[in-house]
């Protein structure tokens, strides 16, 4: 089920073409999978890419059809990133109506439904930032002295390249981030494609009368949480019959599904050469001949020794969040997409590019010694996904 959806994104709504060859077999839709799998796996993902290649609109696709709520729904609930943003803007803000009796909180859109999608998360300074790194590792939403637990959920952000409007990511921001991956431009070929599925888009997955209804629900204070969650739920249903119809022919993925999923994913095994592989990149990433534990506050160790390992490359270290969510459970994903009854090291050097690009800093010289060289992939990869291609072979 989860690679029919994947077909179905990938193919006949954002167009996905790029497939990626782990050992013998093939994942199609490479991107889009990776996609599914995290909200699978309820983890969290960061698109990057150049504007207007369907970075955001893609995220909001995958979450209409995964979660069964209209995409226009999420349209109105996406949190956008921009300087002048604040806490109150993106999650909750004083009910004024009621600070005479007390001090209640009126939680927005963005905190009810079962993905959260931030647009442009770069052009969050470096305190906005700080505000969502509690939410984006556990889903509970803080304001005041209230507090907002649906269970934790997937999160997607999305992040134009580097310009002169945009923010560097806070180091703790990037790490609660399980995997990146680039969207951009696929060839001219695809146009034709691209303009048909807009048009699935707007005709399938849209309803504005739903999402009018349950903002309604959300908006009127006389609901608690729970009555309104209840009454989301229920408003839906017409939206869900329709993505199960012919029209569309997916199933959401309801609770008891993604928690099958992860039951199923976490026991597939890791074989021995897989377990040692990740056991090295987490060794060589956090040591250092000289200084012993890898800071970033050390200068870059340049022993003979040192030279040789993967921690002369970056200037940071690489968490325990990053080896266990990121390679371990990731690559165990992709065997599960594989229908693969262990993880091998083929899988790890699948997603390993995924979950270091965004999370390491290489060094100048690292960057330099391979900006030359060619990039794998069918049109090519990004830079930081380069790179950590580059370092793993070296591991």
């Amino acid at each position: 089920e989860l690679n029919d959806v994947s077909h179905l994104i990938g193919e006949y709504f954002v167009i996905d073409p790029e497939g990626k060859k782990v050992g013998k077999k093939e994942v199609k839709h490479w991107n889009t999978s990776l996609a599914t799998l995290t909200y699978a796996l309820d983890k969290n993902a960061l698109i990057v890419g150049e504007p207007g290649f369907a970075k955001t609109t893609g995220v909001k696709v995958l979450s209409s059809m995964l979660s069964g709520f209209p995409l226009d729904l999420y349209e109105a609930a996406q949190i956008q990133g921009h300087p002048d943003q604040t806490y109150e803007t993106m999650i909750a803000r004083l009910d004024f109506s009621k600070l005479k009796e007390e001090e209640s909180v009126i939680w927005l859109l963005s905190a009810y439904l079962p993905v959260k999608v931030i647009d442009e998360i770069n052009r969050l300074p470096p305190g906005n930032q700080d505000e969502l790194l509690n939410t984006l590792q556990t889903g509970r939403f803080n304001y005041l002295n209230s507090t907002l637990f649906t269970g934790v959920t997937p999160f997607y952000a999305t992040a134009n390249h580097p310009d002169d409007g945009n923010h560097v990511l806070i180091p703790p921001m990037r790490d609660r981030f399980t995997i990146h991956f680039e969207m951009g431009h696929i060839g001219a070929t695809y146009r034709s494609k691209i303009k048909v599925g807009r048009e699935n888009i707007n005709e399938l997955l849209t309803n504005s009368e739903i999402s009018g209804n349950i903002i309604n629900i959300i908006n009127n204070s006389k609901y608690s949480v729970k009555e309104k969650l209840e009454q989301i739920d229920a408003a839906r249903l017409d939206f869900v019959a329709n993505l199960e119809s012919d029209n569309v022919g997916v199933k959401p993925f309801y609770r008891h599904d993604v928690e099958n999923i992860q039951s199923e994913v976490e026991n597939i095994p890791l074989s021995t050469e897989a377990d040692i592989l990740i056991e090295i990149i987490d060794k060589e990433l956090n040591y250092t001949p000289t200084f012993g534990r890898k800071r970033s506050s050390d200068r870059i160790d340049s022993s003979n020794h040192a030279k040789k390992l993967a921690s002369s490359s970056a200037k940071n270290a690489f968490s325990p969040r990053a080896a266990i969510d990121g390679l371990e459970l990731m690559s165990k994903g992709v065997a599960y997409l594989l229908a693969d009854k262990e993880v091998r090291k083929e899988h790890l050097r699948a997603v390993a590019p995924h979950v270091l690009g965004h999370r390491l800093e290489f060094t100048p010289d690292f960057a330099a010694a391979h900006e030359g060289t060619p990039r794998a992939g069918l049109y090519g990869c990004s830079k930081e996904m380069h790179l950590s291609q580059m370092l793993i072979k070296g591991v």
